[in-house]
């Protein structure tokens, strides 16, 4: 008989920063990748090579995204950037069907 512990879930941390809670909350599929492999604003923005101003527009819109940007964070996060694009379009036909 194995002596399994239950795990509280609600505050279960996914990365040093962000807990799962604060993941649930992200704006997009975007924004939620980059909590999950413990990317801040800054570093996004270092990454990519722009001003946290821009950055945040990033996030917030990935959209905006250029194909250079794309690739920089696939490397960075050991993804294709086919995945990176398979996230922003996910939004994009998430946000079409709500208003269907």
């Amino acid at each position: 008989m194995s002596n399994h512990q239950s795990i509280n879930t609600k505050y279960k941390t996914m990365t040093k920063k962000y807990n799962l809670h604060k993941i649930r909350e992200a704006r997009n599929e975007f924004e939620a990748m980059l909590r999950i492999k413990g990317i801040s604003a800054r570093t996004f923005a270092k990454l990519l090579g722009v001003a946290e101003i821009t950055s945040a527009k990033y996030i917030n819109d990935p959209t905006l995204l250029r194909y250079s940007h794309m690739d920089s964070i696939a490397i960075y996060c050991r993804m294709s950037v086919k995945d990176i694009i398979d996230l922003i379009e996910y939004d994009l036909v998430s946000d079409a069907e709500r208003f269907d």
